[in-house]
């Protein structure tokens, strides 16, 4: 059964009265026109709504993929997606119209974020030609959003340098007029450095001129130092000038004002230049007295620190220049400080060499058989000298040695020089030399002491009685027996002590015999020996042998308390 349309009873009236009227249809075709016209309305009705489901299914399609299409452009883009959750509630119409509204807000939204990251890309390409930086790295499928914000902070950190340049710059223009002001510097016309003074700060951004104006800097700062340091010479040359002029004129030169300023600028050298000038021109009125009076010193000194050729200068005194006076002058003040340093060491060195100048005549008056035909010649006196010059020349030597050991810590890879030898060399030759000396010595003696052993008597008993007792005077017979038997005793004196065997000494003292003081006993002299030091651990092991000078007797204490019955000659 089909289902009747719902029509209007107007329309049919309508249609009745048209298709009966205009047409002549009776009712019969009405009818039948009636339900051909409802079949055809029906199925165009049919035809209608199927091709609305249609329709509606491919607007539907459409508005999904509008809509993913719009969230591909957000994700894109970066935008946030700003469609409310009441989307859904929306009729179909409505939701088209809102997917259109905001595709193109996006679109304008777009193009503007465009415009924008263009300009912000040519600014980042001026500036990074300007500072000479590179640009920034394309990061792949980055969003527009996130691109234009990487690209500001680029640009801030771009204009943070820029502006750190610009303080740098400012100052390096400040430094530089400072230092071509006090150098009187010219610059090149066609340089950065120009461009900088000229306060064209955008043109001395880049890296290139940043390095050479920095490098032109450090260049004027080496040159201002290195004037600084020749103004502080000039003034030096100055004082010393000022000070010899003072010395050899009544009327002293005035200080100029650069001299009291001293300021590190070009017209102050030049003043103090000019000023050297005309003191040493003033100074070479005088400078042959003047050369010849240092030239007295210098070698003076020169004699008194010890110096050999190789430590002196040699210096022209027939030219007479400028030069030749500063010349002068340095020595004269070098031999000055140098002496200070050299006076303790050779004032060691002076003690020492004078003792041994005093020991070597020492030793051959007391090795020389003459000593005892001298008037006023002591044993006493002699054994004395002997333990001095055994104290006294290692002390001397000790000292000379540390005094030096404390110049070369102070003095590393140097060699003290006496007249150009080593002094370390003369204190160790001599000490060999005084080792080999004294045994040399010693062999002599004994071998000179064998000579003689025929006489029979060796000691007379008249000669132990005489000392204690005036005698009368003698004839020369008498005499020359006297000293014949003097010189017997002493020799065999001499062949006791070579008997004795000597040990090396200590390598800080050198090797001298050592005689204990003559003892007494009822009277009658003895002389006791003794070997030389014999090191550290024997000190107190020595071995004395006693000769009794007067009647040849065994050392019986007995025999040495009688009182001696010889009658003492009386004086006429």
């Amino acid at each position: 059964m089909t289902e009747t349309l719902p029509i209007d009873s107007l329309m049919i009236d309508r249609w009745t009265s048209q298709w009966m009227k205009q047409l002549g249809f009776n009712n019969e075709q009405l009818l039948k026109r009636n339900h051909k016209v409802e079949q055809f309305s029906r199925i165009l009705l049919e035809r209608i709504e199927k091709k609305k489901q249609t329709d509606i299914a491919q607007r539907e399609q459409l508005l999904i993929e509008t809509l993913r299409e719009y969230e591909h452009r957000l994700s894109r883009t970066g935008f946030d997606n700003d469609i409310s959750e009441d989307f859904e509630t929306m009729k179909l119409r409505q939701k088209e119209l809102l997917i259109e509204k905001k595709h193109q807000e996006l679109d304008v939204k777009e193009e503007q974020f465009i415009k924008e990251l263009d300009q912000l890309s040519q600014t980042e390409r001026c500036l990074c030609q300007i500072l000479t930086e590179a640009e920034m790295e394309i990061v792949p499928d980055e969003t527009l959003v996130k691109r234009i914000q990487r690209l500001q902070d680029y640009l801030t950190i771009l204009e943070n340098l820029k502006n750190d340049r610009m303080t740098t710059l400012k100052s390096y223009r400040t430094r530089l007029n400072d230092l071509c002001t006090q150098l009187d510097y010219k610059l090149d016309d066609q340089s950065v450095v120009t461009q900088l003074v000229d306060e064209k700060y955008e043109s001395c951004l880049a890296t290139d001129s940043l390095r050479q104006i920095e490098s032109l800097l450090n260049e004027l700062d080496v040159k201002y130092e290195e004037q600084g340091k020749h103004v502080h010479r000039l003034i030096e040359t100055l004082e010393r000038l000022y000070s010899k002029l003072t010395k050899d004129d009544a009327s002293p030169p005035k200080r100029s004002a650069a001299y009291i300023l001293r300021h590190n600028t070009a017209e102050t050298v030049t003043q103090l230049e000019q000023e050297i000038a005309d003191l040493q021109a003033k100074r070479m009125a005088t400078s042959k007295v003047y050369c010849e009076n240092l030239r007295k010193k210098i070698e003076d000194l020169y004699d008194r620190c010890q110096l050999g050729a190789s430590e002196r200068h040699a210096i022209d005194y027939e030219n007479l220049t400028p030069d030749t006076l500063d010349e002068c002058d340095r020595e004269y003040d070098r031999l000055d400080g140098l002496y200070r340093i050299r006076q303790p060491i050779i004032d060691a060195y002076e003690q020492w060499r004078l003792l041994v100048q005093q020991h070597a005549e020492f030793l051959k008056k007391s090795t020389s058989a003459a000593r005892f035909h001298e008037r006023g010649y002591s044993a006493v006196k002699e054994q004395a000298e002997r333990k001095r010059f055994a104290i006294a020349l290692p002390k001397a030597e000790r000292t000379c040695l540390n005094t030096l050991e404390q110049w070369e810590k102070d003095h590393l890879d140097e060699q003290f020089l006496i007249n150009d030898v080593p002094l370390r060399q003369i204190l160790d030759q001599q000490h060999n030399g005084t080792s080999n000396t004294t045994t040399t010595t010693t062999t002599t003696a004994a071998a000179a002491a064998l000579a003689p052993s025929k006489i029979t008597k060796t000691v007379s008993t008249s000669s132990i009685s005489s000392m204690a007792v005036p005698q009368r005077t003698v004839s020369k017979a008498n005499a020359r027996k006297k000293s014949l038997r003097n010189l017997v005793n002493k020799q065999t004196v001499e062949s006791h002590v070579t008997q004795s065997h000597h040990e090396e000494a200590d390598e800080d003292t050198l090797e001298f015999t050592q005689l204990e003081n003559i003892k007494h006993i009822n009277g009658l002299p003895r002389i006791v020996t003794s070997t030389p030091k014999t090191g550290k651990h024997n000190l107190h092991q020595t071995e004395h042998t006693v000769v009794d000078m007067g009647r040849i007797k065994t050392n019986d204490p007995i025999q040495k308390h009688r009182p001696s019955k010889r009658v003492i000659p009386t004086r006429r």
